[in-house]
C-alpha cells in the first residue's frame, strides 16, 4: 500500500479544514440504509430554479397557496430527482422541493441497498448539471477524438466531461438522518412549508434578522463564571470548578472589537426585550412538589402582559413553553447554541417569531451539530438549539443561561412563591 506524502497529507487536511461543517458526513451514520433529508445549493446561490408565488396566509390547497414556480431548469432538476430510482432501485424517493437557489429532498435507503448516500447524491448532481448544459446548449453526450470518422458515443456518467461547462450545484451536500416516524414526518412538513416560510420571511424581514453583538452592562464574564462557582455541587471540588469555568469561558461569545466584553445575539421582536414587566422561569428540583403553583403563577403573569424569560431546558420548563405557545403569549427563549450565519427559527418557533411574540437569544458562539433538530418536541423546535444527539447541554451551561435569565427578567427565581 502506497504511503501518502507529507504534501498529500497537508492537502487533505487543508481541504477538510476548508469544508463547511454542514457538508461533512457524520462518522456514526450508516449511509447505506435509513431515511435522509438532503439539501443542495446552486453555485453562487443563483436563483435559477424558479420563483416564489402565492399568499403566505393562503390555505395549502387553495389556488393562491405558497409555491415555487419552476423554470425549465427547475423542472429538469425535479426530473433528475424522480430518475434516482431508475439508477438505484433500492432507494425510495419521498418529499422533494426545488426552491429558487436550493433543493430539499427526503430519501429512504432500503436495508437491501449497498450504495453509499454520497454516490446517489453525486449521480443526482450529475443529472442536474446535464440538464443545466441542455438549457445552455452545451453538447455533452458524445466524446470527441482527434482521429477521423464518427466519434465514439459515451455518456458522461462519471462527470469526466465536466470541463465542457459549469456545474449547477455546489460540490457537497448537507444531510440529516431521520430515525423515527415522527422525525420523518417533521422532515416532510419542513420541505412542504419552505415556500410559505420564505414568503413570510420576506414580508417581515425585521423579525428574522439576527441582531449580533448586543451589549448589557450587567452581563459580564465575572458574573457568568460566578454563576458556575455558586453551584453547591460544583464548588465542592475547586479543580473541577476551574475546569468547568474554563469550558464556559471558551464558549461564551465575545465582542469582535473587545475580546474581554461578552456579546449577546438575538432574533425576534425587540420590543419584548424592552418590556416593562418580565418574569423568570427556572424550575429547581427542590421546588418539584410546587410545580403546579409555579406554572399557575407564570401563566397568570403572562396572561396579564408579562414576558416570560427562560432557557426552557428542563421538561417542566418546556411544558410551560408549550402552554405559552398554545395561548400565543410572549416569551424570550435563551438558546443553548450560537446562531449560524443564515439562522432562522424553525418549527412553530418560526410562526411565533413572525407574530412578534417570541425572541430567541444566545450568549454562545455557534457550534455545528450534524443532527440539528429536537424531534421529541416539534412544537418548540427551533431548528438549531435543543438538539437530539445534541451538543451536550452541560450543567455549567445551564447555570450560565439561568443567570442570564435573572439579568434579563430582573426578578429572583422564587418571585412566584
Amino acid at each position: 500500500m502506497m504511503r501518502l506524502t507529507p504534501e498529500q497529507i497537508a492537502k487533505i487536511r487543508q481541504k477538510e479544514a476548508e469544508t463547511p461543517d454542514a457538508l461533512k458526513r457524520n462518522p456514526l451514520n450508516d449511509y447505506t440504509e435509513g431515511w435522509f433529508h438532503v439539501t443542495l445549493n446552486t453555485r453562487g446561490e443563483a436563483p435559477v430554479l424558479g420563483y416564489l408565488a402565492g399568499d403566505p396566509d393562503a390555505e395549502d390547497e387553495s389556488e393562491n397557496a405558497p409555491r415555487c414556480v419552476l423554470t425549465e431548469l427547475g423542472r429538469k432538476v425535479e426530473e433528475s430527482w424522480k430518475a434516482v430510482t431508475s439508477y438505484y432501485p433500492e432507494v425510495e424517493i419521498d418529499e422533494f422541493i426545488a426552491m429558487p437557489e436550493h433543493v430539499h429532498g427526503l430519501l429512504h435507503l432500503k436495508a437491501t441497498n449497498k450504495v453509499h448516500l454520497g454516490q446517489i447524491i453525486r449521480g443526482f448532481m450529475i443529472g442536474c448539471t446535464h440538464g443545466y448544459w441542455d438549457t445552455l446548449g452545451i453538447a455533452w453526450g458524445a466524446c470527441e477524438h482527434k482521429g477521423g470518422g464518427i466519434p465514439p458515443v459515451c455518456t458522461d456518467r462519471d462527470h469526466t466531461l465536466s470541463f465542457r461547462g459549469p456545474a449547477l450545484m455546489v460540490h457537497g451536500y448537507s444531510d440529516v438522518e431521520a430515525v423515527t416516524d415522527e422525525e420523518i414526518e417533521i422532515k416532510r412538513q419542513y420541505i412542504r412549508n419552505n415556500p410559505r416560510k420564505r414568503l413570510i420571511t420576506r414580508s417581515k424581514p425585521d423579525r428574522f434578522r439576527v441582531v449580533r453583538n448586543g451589549r448589557s452592562k450587567n452581563w459580564t464574564l465575572a458574573r457568568a463564571l460566578a454563576a458556575v462557582a455558586a453551584d453547591p455541587w460544583i464548588r465542592r471540588d475547586a479543580q473541577k470548578c476551574q475546569q468547568l469555568q474554563a469550558n464556559v469561558n471558551q464558549r461564551l461569545k465575545r465582542q469582535p472589537e473587545d475580546g474581554n466584553a461578552l456579546a449577546l445575539d438575538y432574533v425576534g421582536n425587540r420590543a419584548l426585550l424592552a418590556a416593562e414587566r418580565k418574569v423568570s422561569l427556572i424550575c429547581h428540583r427542590a421546588d418539584a412538589d410546587l410545580f403546579e403553583q409555579q406554572k399557575s403563577a407564570v401563566m397568570q403573569a403572562a396572561r396579564a402582559g408579562a414576558v416570560v424569560v427562560s432557557a426552557f431546558v428542563s421538561p417542566k420548563e418546556r411544558e410551560i413553553m408549550k402552554q405559552l405557545m398554545l395561548e400565543q403569549l410572549p416569551f424570550i427563549e435563551l438558546m443553548d447554541n450560537g446562531f449560524s450565519e443564515r439562522y432562522k427559527p424553525g418549527g412553530k418557533a418560526f410562526y411565533s417569531t413572525a407574530e412578534s411574540r417570541h425572541v430567541q437569544m444566545t450568549c454562545w458562539t455557534y457550534r455545528y451539530n450534524n443532527d440539528m433538530l429536537r424531534y421529541d418536541d416539534p412544537s418548540t423546535n427551533s431548528g438549531q438549539a435543543h438538539n437530539d444527539d445534541r451538543l451536550a447541554i452541560s450543567r455549567e451551561m445551564c447555570l450560565v443561561m439561568n443567570e442570564l435569565v435573572r439579568i434579563i427578567s430582573g426578578v429572583n427565581d422564587d418571585w412566584w412563591k
